[in-house]
């Protein structure tokens, strides 16, 4: 019994090589999918892969190209779009309607009333998209693994064999792949057989790995290159690159150009020659290139009538016998709307309509650079059709041995000049068939004042489809250049970014998998606690150790411990120490006595906040620098780059690997560590921000004296090897006191209370301290510090947002929600308004970014973003959905500081 998979309920029978495409072909499916906006029928078209008209869910997974995914049995495939069907799709009404939906009519359309946009949304989003995701899927785990080569080849074609053969004769390790299997896109003919004798050359290197249906999807820094395989995800770290991808058919741009029957000559001659099916029973054939008449003649060779060649006048004499030539045509438009009926052609003489049921379209190449644009600044180089679009066999061959051998000079520049070389577009026709943009759109948007490119590709979307631009990336390209009067600026390619293919994101997580676990010293402590353990950052932290408020309270009422051993730790010496220091972070360090510790933080060249902690003074003129938990390796970067660009005498180590560290909270901490300790705590020997070298249980430790947590507090830093030793001396010292440990759920609302701000949760890329309400942690009147400039300039514009101290469902607001029908009394389920947008009256003014109910205040705090007026102000009276919310100031608890200077 044959083969066969499951279609839309009916069973597909497989025929040796075939694809899910070939195999519902030669069972009758024409129509394969629906246009996006306007619901046209699209049939099969490139079969390279390169165009959105095969798209079909497999297996409950859409945007699966049936074109080169080889059809296995037990398959469940179905059409993605179309209601009731996609061959009976009643939404094709919508291309009547089209003329109310002009390119960017969703920018300017719903806005008024506000209402009509939800439920027009809600339409939209059923309407169009590529199918729905399987929510009950088991997930797909993909291993990655990492590859390291002299040369990679990207692309098993004529010129990467070769590039591979002449590379690995050199002695270089060459790993090859392909996004298919070599030669299975190409009919029978002259080049199949040179890739299959290229291709066994290859595999007869020791130091070459071949690696067939691999796809490249991207090329990032170093370089790296990711490769989506069938069951893995493979980054190559290669010496060089050579991108050997090859070009793709023009597409034919006309009225009727997207009709199921226009197909690009290479999938038709790939489906007559490869799979023994023919593209149409009598087809006209428009050529422009060398080698259209190969695909014409392995057409006639299958079975398909031609009726008529239009091509130059020069390509007359390679024309198969018999054949009706058109010289110097050109196509206007097809006939048909469910399928190719005719055709109309022009030529001098008038226009001719043409019957048949296919047309083939040969109209020159386009180069697949994309990877090649990605890599301008690496050992990056092109070889064959990418650098030189419809070059012979033999060119092909000599350029991927230039590059093999490192002689190329076929660049990505190189790749640039063919922009100029456009292809014809005519008044009509669907440009881009991913997003349903016409010749009439572009022109709309040209008109409306989108004058680039780049401009015109965000308001029409037109290259942002599923090809990413191989079918009319150079068409819009094009189109702005002669638009503008030829300017390269305006009429340049859309920025070449990955992934250069689709790509799952399940395939890409399979990097996740190899996410080296950080964990502290005490991290079995914790387990054997009965913590809950999760992510902080790429560190396993507790959260909890089974009720986080009673971990809470141990912290206001009592002592408690806490592993903050993830910390970032740095220790800088050396002569110019105190001047990196001092021009680094905007903190004042000059009157920074030894002994002192200070907040600082850190910033960027544009003013903007990325990290902060703590800088202790030590006696030698050294520096001891605490920043975030995960931002260790940042801070050090950071630090090596400006001690390099200043030329100073620094000397930086990041001790965060090798030092622990344990806060000691509450106000029994004094008492607690005085039991295990000689060494002087009391106010006046040890005050508030000091920093001493004491004992703990005969353990050497850096003691800080902190206020994170709004208590009398110390942290501990100690070598990590006697972390287990510290803690559970501590643990036992602290039973008189009813000593429980805290994790980052507790955490959470110590430092709320305190009005204490957890960058990236409470924080944007884009703030600055004005913003976060920390001016006084700047000091603007010392001489210079990285970001000082950009401060400067902007404290002369007025702030558009800060970030202020919230008071939730408390009872001064209650009694203006209650008039507005809100509620203002305590809110129990504080923390669920996390994130959640601020209201005064009806105005949209901000969001929430952290909030929890206070045991001590008996109110929900919390921290949230505002919008200011042009003074600066913000409103005072909010509501987050019907819950009453005040901005008042912070700290909310304790605010004078007494408890933690204690």
């Amino acid at each position: 019994m044959a083969p066969s998979f499951e279609f839309e309920g009916k069973q597909v029978p497989i025929a040796q090589g075939d694809t899910i495409a070939s195999a519902l072909y030669r069972a009758g499916v024409r129509t394969f999918t629906r246009s996006l906006k306007l619901h046209r029928r699209r049939g099969l078209y490139c079969l390279t892969g390169d165009c959105p008209n095969c798209l079909v869910s497999v297996d409950g997974v859409p945007g699966t190209r049936s074109c080169t995914t080889p059809a296995d049995a037990g398959m469940v495939v179905e059409r993605e779009d179309g209601w009731p069907s996609t061959d009976h799709d009643l939404m094709r009404l919508t291309e009547a309607a089209h003329p109310l939906m002009p390119v960017g009519f969703y920018y300017k359309t719903f806005i008024h009333p506000r209402f009509a946009w939800p439920v027009a949304e809600k339409i939209i989003r059923k309407v169009t998209g590529l199918g729905r995701l399987p929510e009950d899927r088991a997930p797909d785990i993909r291993p990655t693994r990492h590859v390291r080569a002299d040369v990679l080849v990207v692309g098993a074609g004529v010129a990467g064999l070769a590039a591979a053969g002449a590379a690995a004769e050199r002695g270089e390790r060459v790993l090859i792949c392909d996004e298919g299997e070599i030669g299975e896109k190409v009919a029978p003919g002259p080049t199949q057989d040179r890739i299959r004798g290229l291709a066994d050359e290859v595999r007869g290197f020791a130091a070459v790995t071949v690696l067939e249906r691999h796809t490249a999807v991207g090329m990032y820094d170093g370089p790296m290159v990711a490769l989506d395989g069938p069951r893995e995800l493979v980054q190559v770290h290669p010496g060089r690159v050579v991108v050997a991808t090859g070009a793709v058919e023009y597409h034919g741009v006309f009225k009727g150009n997207d009709v199921p029957g226009v197909w690009q000559a290479r999938g038709a001659a790939r489906l007559a020659g490869v799979h023994g099916l023919l593209p149409g029973a009598r087809a006209v054939a428009v050529i422009a290139g060398e080698e259209g008449a190969p695909h014409v003649a392995t057409l006639t060779d299958a079975g398909v009538e031609i009726a008529a060649v239009v091509a130059a006048l020069d390509h007359a004499d390679v024309m198969p016998d018999g054949v009706r030539f058109i010289p110097d045509g050109r196509i206007v438009r097809t006939h048909g709307g469910e399928a190719v009926r005719a055709v109309t052609i022009e030529t001098e003489a008038g226009r001719q309509r043409i019957a048949c049921d296919a047309l083939i379209l040969s109209l020159g190449l386009s180069p697949r650079d994309d990877l090649l644009r990605m890599g301008p600044e690496d050992p990056v180089v092109g070889a064959g059709d990418v650098v030189m679009p419809g070059c012979s066999l033999d060119e092909a061959v000599e350029s991927g041995h230039r590059a093999g051998s490192g002689e190329a000079d076929t660049s990505v520049d190189a790749a640039a000049s063919h922009d100029a070389a456009c292809p014809s577009m005519g008044d009509a026709g669907t440009v881009c068939l991913c997003e349903d943009v016409s010749v009439e759109d572009l022109h709309r948007a040209w008109d409306e004042g989108y004058r680039s490119s780049e401009i015109v590709k965000r308001y029409t979307t037109a290259t942002m489809g599923p090809c990413q631009g191989a079918m009319c990336g150079l068409h819009l390209a094009c189109f702005a250049k002669e638009r503008s009067g030829g300017s390269r600026k305006a009429g340049a390619r859309t920025t070449s970014r990955p992934p250069a293919r689709p790509v799952s994101l399940e395939a890409l997580a399979g990097a996740v998998h190899e996410v080296i676990e950080k964990r502290t010293a005490l991290h079995d402590r914790h387990l054997a606690a009965g913590a809950r353990l999760d992510w902080s950052g790429s560190w396993k932290r507790p959260f909890n150790y089974g009720d986080w408020r009673s971990e809470y309270l141990a912290v206001r009422e009592r002592v408690s411990l806490m592993d903050v051993g993830t910390l970032g730790k740095m220790l800088i010496g050396g002569r110019d120490a105190g001047s990196l220091v001092d021009r680094v972070f905007p903190t004042r360090i000059e009157d920074l006595a030894p002994g002192r510790s200070r907040y600082l933080l850190a910033l960027g060249e544009a003013g903007y906040v990325f990290d902060d902690g703590l800088v202790c003074a030590l006696d030698d003129g050294r520096y001891y620098l605490t920043s975030t938990s995960g931002g260790a390796d940042g801070m050090e970067r950071w630090l090596r780059e400006w001690a390099d660009r200043w030329a100073l005498h620094a000397n930086i180590v990041n001790q965060t690997p090798m030092l622990g560290a344990i806060v000691v909270a509450g106000p029994h901490a004094r008492d607690l560590l005085a039991s295990l300790s000689d060494d002087a705590l009391d106010p006046v020997s040890f005050p508030y921000m000091a920093h001493r070298e004491i004992a703990v249980a005969g353990v050497p430790c850096r003691a800080i004296r902190v206020g994170f947590v709004g208590e009398l507090a110390y942290e501990l830093h100690h070598p990590r090897s006697r972390g287990v030793e510290l803690w559970d001396a501590l643990m036992a010292a602290g039973t008189p006191y009813d000593i429980r440990p805290h994790g980052l759920d507790a955490l959470e609302l110590l430092r709320l209370e305190k009005g204490h701000v957890y960058l990236a949760q409470d924080t944007m890329p884009d703030d600055t301290p004005a913003k976060l309400g920390m001016e006084w942690a700047v000091a603007m009147d010392k001489p210079d510090f990285v970001g000082k400039v950009a401060l400067e300039r902007m404290a002369q514009i007025p702030l558009e947002r800060k970030l202020v101290g919230l008071r939730i469902g408390d009872a001064n607001a209650a009694g203006d929600a209650n008039r507005n029908g809100h509620r203002g009394d305590a809110i129990h389920d504080v923390a669920a308004l996390r994130g959640m947008p601020l209201y005064a009256g009806e105005a949209l003014v901000g969001r929430i970014t952290s909030c929890e109910r206070s045991d001590v205040l008996g109110y929900g705090v919390g921290l949230g973003w505002l919008r200011t007026d042009g003074d600066g102000e913000v409103p005072t009276a909010l509501r987050a959905g019907d819950v009453a919310v005040s901005v008042v100031p912070a700290p909310f608890y304790d605010p004078k500081g007494a408890r933690l200077r204690a």
